[in-house]
């Protein structure tokens, strides 16, 4: 397809961006990332990209600006995206002011469950920033340049030597330091994004950016404190030091399907923590009665009275045990028990998550099981007959269906180890590895392992299925 270019739109250290004309008259961007190295490179990386494209079509979501196509135009790689007209986040910010309050959280409410499910996916952005938080012709908010994104299967681009992938002000602490990213890399990048918003500027200070770059490695974000309670503990949250710490996207947008924020007090959570405040305002005045019986103040004791002043001690409520509560289910009040897991971040609920005892049962037929804990890993020995064929087309056959809001990955091990095939599944979409009898006039039979466990952070409860079907 040809692009009549029009004018340029942008420039930036990965390239520079313009505006063109499809051949069917659509308006799309066109970015012509700035790589370096051999023809042979180049062409590697345009494959590379050819097949990143092809894991960001499953990344069907409103709120993020799709990869239509990637070209190598005069030795170049070019991305095509729909052409947003309404300008981006740090446009806004640099024009009319930080955004208030409401608009900030409606604009994490949209980009939030994006987010997650790029994650279920498996799909890491890396470089979210104001610049690349892009607005439509209606003000609504879609996160941009997941183009230049890295997949856990797929590598990225050749870049200019030394250059971080990232914007500083807005890197993660694990980012700036080029240690390996998880998603959570993502949530701190956005928190970034999110203050700027706020205050028009990054947590991490302003500079030249080997300074900033320093104040990020050491994670020294400081979160304007003048900023709306609601606001400021999320960001807070999104900001933490150790990515572990940092909530998911489907958490912070309320659950793993990410169709509600959820803010630090929300409705849910309200009554119980005013009761707390209640509780802890109450033996605040009990003690305070109590000291002024011990001065002689407000009372007199006589020599035949035995006066004694005794308080309770101010309750401390725990995340899942307001006071005055029973422990949350599956809890013991600060942590889940042993073989449950908090999969939709909300106290109240406690750990709502509860694993199967299915694991290391053999797969004969069938399995329907679940990922609990969140780092659980599955194995299913199967027993494969090798049956005389002359066609030596026998095969093994095991597929893998994840549910919703969940993104599996499929191993089939033989006897040592080895994997002998592996496949992806993820929101009902089912994977296969198929494996054939690998010697024709040999007994192949034995005990193989079917393995499923867990690509990204996003974690659900409901269930998937392994089947098997075929020997060799």
């Amino acid at each position: 397809m040809e692009y009549e270019i029009i004018r340029r739109l942008a420039r930036g250290g990965m390239g520079v961006v313009d505006l063109a004309r499809r051949d069917d008259g659509t308006l799309v961007a066109l970015k012509r990332l700035a790589l370096q190295g051999t023809p042979a490179e180049m062409r590697q990386a345009t494959v590379r990209f050819q097949r990143e494209l092809e894991v960001l079509a499953r990344l069907d979501h409103d709120a993020v600006v799709p990869m239509l196509d990637v070209v190598e135009e005069a030795g170049d790689v070019v991305l095509v995206m729909p052409y947003l007209p309404g300008g981006n986040l740090a446009e806004r910010v640099r024009d009319h002011g930080p955004l208030p309050t409401e608009e900030i959280l409606a604009l994490a409410h949209r980009l939030l469950p994006a987010l997650a499910a790029a994650h279920r996916l498996g799909i890491i952005h890396r470089d979210i920033k104001p610049a690349n938080v892009l607005f439509d012709d209606e003000g609504r908010a879609h996160l941009a340049d997941f183009g230049v994104a890295r997949t856990r299967e797929i590598t990225g681009g050749l870049t200019h030597p030394g250059v971080v992938l990232g914007t500083p002000g807005y890197l993660a602490p694990e980012q700036a330091r080029g240690e390996e990213l998880t998603p959570a890399a993502d949530i701190a990048s956005l928190g970034a994004t999110l203050h700027h918003a706020a205050t028009g500027r990054s947590p991490y200070g302003s500079g030249d950016d080997h300074a900033v770059l320093l104040r990020t490695a050491r994670a020294r974000a400081q979160v304007d404190a003048s900023l709306d309670p609601r606001l400021r503990r999320m960001i807070r949250s999104m900001l933490r030091a150790r990515p572990e710490r940092r909530p998911t996207a489907a958490a912070l947008a309320g659950g793993a399907d990410g169709t509600r924020l959820i803010p630090s007090l929300s409705a849910r959570r309200r009554p119980a923590v005013l009761a707390a405040v209640g509780a802890a305002a109450l033996a605040a005045v009990a003690l305070t009665v109590g000291l002024a019986w011990d001065r002689g103040e407000g009372a007199t004791a006589t020599a035949d009275q035995d006066v004694t002043s005794t308080t309770e001690p101010a309750c401390t409520p725990t995340r899942y045990q307001p006071c005055g509560a029973e422990p949350a289910p599956g809890t013991d009040g600060r942590v889940c028990l042993e073989g449950r897991a908090d999969y939709d971040g909300l106290p109240s609920t406690g750990c709502e998550a509860e694993a199967d005892d299915l694991d290391g049962t053999e797969l004969v037929d069938r399995v329907v099981a679940n990922i609990v804990p969140a780092d659980d890993v599955d194995r299913y020995p199967m027993q494969v007959a090798d049956e005389f064929d002359l066609g030596c087309n026998n095969t093994l056959r095991v597929e893998l269906t994840a549910p919703v809001g969940l993104s599996l990955r499929l191993e089939v091990l033989d006897e040592d180890g080895e994997v002998l095939g592996q496949a992806t599944s993820a929101d009902g979409i089912p994977g296969e590895v198929a494996v054939r009898d690998p010697r024709c006039f040999r007994d192949d039979s034995g005990t193989f392992i079917a393995q499923v466990t867990a690509i990204g952070s996003d974690r659900t409860a409901d269930t998937y299925v392994l089947t098997r079907r075929g020997s060799f």
